[in-house]
């Protein structure tokens, strides 16, 4: 259904759509706590080098927050700390469905990595049907595709120009 209403949008559009599906999850399921720290995060993804955001953003998944028992113990390169903590509060106990978005939204990043994207770039919409699933499965609504059509296909061999996704957000807008 997607690859559809999704086919002319570059991948920064299609990673903001699955940014906003993201949001609408957490909303929905974990509307009382503060998702800024994390979503400031992962709208970084539209403006700056993947790469770049690929490797702080890591940080922010449960499945490597958690690998290790403290700040001190860790190896980590980008969060400080303090983000630590607020990061460590704000995702303990949470359904590992957030782990799985937030894996699905580096496999977009990753599918294309150092590479050209073949066809229509059908991989990664393939990745957005997934995380769209996650959604429907909870019987969450979708955020509306329209919103990121201006970001298109065409431009840049397929990756569309950069802009500020935070317009976006439906969690940094309140």
């Amino acid at each position: 259904m997607l690859q559809g209403m999704l086919k002319d949008v570059s991948m920064n559009g299609r990673m903001a759509y699955g940014i906003m599906c993201f949001e609408k999850f957490v909303i929905e399921k974990y509307s009382s706590k503060d998702w800024n720290i994390l979503v400031k995060q992962l709208w970084c993804a539209t403006s700056e080098f993947w790469d770049n955001w690929s490797e702080k953003t890591m940080e922010f998944i449960p499945e490597y927050l958690f690998e290790f028992e403290d700040f001190e113990s860790s190896e980590f390169e980008y969060i400080t700390k303090e983000e630590y903590l607020k990061l460590n509060d704000l995702l303990k106990g949470i359904d590992d469905k957030i782990n799985q978005l937030l894996l699905k939204l580096l496999e977009i990043e990753e599918v294309y990595s150092y590479t050209c994207i073949p066809g229509y770039g059908e991989e990664s919409l393939e990745i957005l049907e997934d995380i769209a699933s996650m959604l429907e499965k909870e019987n969450l609504p979708l955020p509306d595709p329209k919103l990121v059509e201006f970001s298109k296909f065409s431009e840049k061999n397929g990756w569309g120009e950069p802009f500020d996704g935070t317009k976006l957000s439906i969690i940094l807008n309140k």
